[in-house]
């Protein structure tokens, strides 16, 4: 729904009143002549021509003067809507680090040189939450999401009631990943203390206690335990299967579809405005998942171009249904690249990309695009979803370099699975 009359839009109202006055002028009924268009389509000699100008030009200026207070009022509850959460998302989003920052993170050389440059940033206040000696990356990673977990909190509290469910459903995915590593860890085995230690710090909004998960050991008890949650519904459709065949693979695809594919419908719900925002930023979101998972299941799995395809999400972007089933079925590593560098992803592998970074190349192109939301009109959704992907985008950078400098890994090495590459 567009916020405000376009110029093209005005100056056509102009122009048909225009054409219509100058043919008023110019047409001559002859004197005496008593047609039915003369007696009922309201057209007048000159002279008799009512002031203000014919029906029909009164009718074209009332509709471009309504359309005009349309578009204000649009404008005028774009700005009531998002002001105050707009302005506390602006204010988030310049506490983000800098290219120069990014620029020195890669160029560490240990962990605790990640660490001291990060003491210079907005994270320095978080850090200091963090035990002496030598921390686990665990324990740094949850420091990194609970920044990101308060900066959702501070948006889901300032928005519209309208969209909030919205945004608490977006949060919820990290509660779809710590359900999901609890019911990995159940099937391979690990036991809860060092489970525990893998899930993220989600406190609120939460559907389900993450302590009594813990306690359970077998997945059919933690299916039972969530009845009546959102996620009970896929885990009992997946459950036969997985009892067939003992593997989480079943499990996890069963939440993961139903999770994106609510959070979709969920977006479909929202006002006209919103949603066509939304469906960008969600649709790349949602191409990124399906050609990882693409190439995932072509990978590892081996599976089928109708298996791959039923284990999709039905939403995105630019990758309908044509260009998931095509994508399914290529047949090497050249031709998934080849296909990518057609569709309008084709500008993030001008570079020669591997197969395990593809997700990489889309969200270098992601970023790019969620960061065209904060030029221009400021009053939209895009500004807090956008901010909330590259925080996102940020916290996974942070890890990977982390992760990168524990093993020892090069700059060089490090590039490749950095989405913030240009800093380096």
């Amino acid at each position: 729904m567009r916020n405000s009359l376009s110029s093209t839009e005005s100056s056509a109202c102009k122009s048909n009143s225009n054409r219509r006055l100058r043919r008023l002028k110019t047409r001559r009924i002859p004197e005496g002549h008593t047609s039915s268009r003369k007696q009922n389509s309201g057209w007048l000699p000159l002279k008799n021509q009512p002031r203000g100008g014919s029906n029909r030009q009164r009718n074209m200026s009332s509709v471009c003067s309504s359309s005009k207070k349309d578009s204000n009022r649009l404008m005028l509850a774009s700005v009531v809507k998002y002001a105050y959460p707009n302005a506390k998302t602006r204010a988030m989003k310049g506490l983000l680090l800098s290219e120069d920052q990014f620029r020195s993170l890669l160029n560490t050389d240990t962990f605790d040189e990640v660490l001291h440059v990060l003491q210079t940033t907005q994270y320095a206040k978080a850090l200091a939450e963090l035990p002496g000696g030598d921390p686990s990356t665990l324990e740094f990673t949850q420091i990194l999401y609970n920044s990101l977990f308060r900066d959702y909190e501070k948006i889901i509290r300032s928005v519209d009631r309208k969209i909030r469910d919205f945004f608490i459903l977006l949060y919820q995915k990290y509660e779809l990943i710590n359900l999901k590593t609890i019911l990995r860890a159940i099937v391979s085995g690990i036991g809860p203390d060092q489970t525990s230690l893998l899930l993220l710090p989600t406190d609120r909004y939460t559907l389900f206690s993450k302590k009594a998960l813990l306690d359970l050991y077998t997945v059919p008890d933690v299916i039972t335990h969530l009845q009546g949650t959102f996620f009970h519904y896929p885990l009992n459709r997946a459950l036969r299967r997985f009892e067939e065949e003992q593997e989480f693979f079943p499990l996890e695809m069963a939440l993961d579809l139903h999770y994106y594919h609510t959070l979709w419908d969920t977006m479909e719900k929202l006002p006209d405005a919103d949603r066509k925002i939304l469906r960008h930023i969600l649709g790349m979101s949602t191409d990124i998942l399906n050609v990882s998972w693409i190439i995932r299941f072509k990978e590892e799995f081996r599976f089928s171009p109708e298996e791959i395809l039923n284990y999709t999400i039905l939403h995105g972007e630019v990758f309908k249904f044509r260009e998931r089933k095509a994508l399914s079925e290529v047949q090497d590593t050249a031709e998934i690249i080849a296909y990518l560098k057609k569709t309008p992803y084709g500008t993030a592998f001008s570079e020669d990309v591997p197969l395990n970074t593809v997700h990489i190349a889309l969200s270098r192109y992601m970023i790019e695009q969620v960061r065209k939301y904060f030029s221009g009109n400021p009053f939209h959704i895009g500004v807090l979803l956008g901010y909330l992907w590259l925080k996102e985008f940020e916290i996974s950078d942070i890890l990977t370099i982390a992760e990168a400098k524990k093993y020892g890994f090069s700059l060089e090495q490090s590039r490749h699975y950095v989405i913030h590459v240009n800093s380096a």
